[in-house]
């Protein structure tokens, strides 16, 4: 029998880059409420760090951001 599970603390993004930025776009289907509890979170896609920039309430959806070629607004607590 093959087996399936369950990924923890992982969601299903979507990867647009524009110029010199990089976007992961996902859904927030409980609208502020799901946004809220992100504002202040860091995702990590392909090793690079993306911060919160937005969300669109109108479509329910989330927005993080990467600058390439920028200083990281990202800190690693020790």
């Amino acid at each position: 029998m093959n087996a399936a599970f369950i990924a923890t603390n992982k969601i299903a993004v979507t990867y647009t880059a524009f110029e010199n930025r990089e976007f992961l776009t996902f859904s927030v289907p409980n609208g502020w409420d799901d946004v809220k509890k992100l504002v202040n979170k860091v995702l990590t896609y392909n090793n690079k760090d993306f911060t919160f920039s937005g969300w669109n309430s109108d479509r329910n959806e989330c927005f993080f951001v990467h600058i390439k070629n920028a200083p990281s607004a990202v800190a690693t607590i020790h």
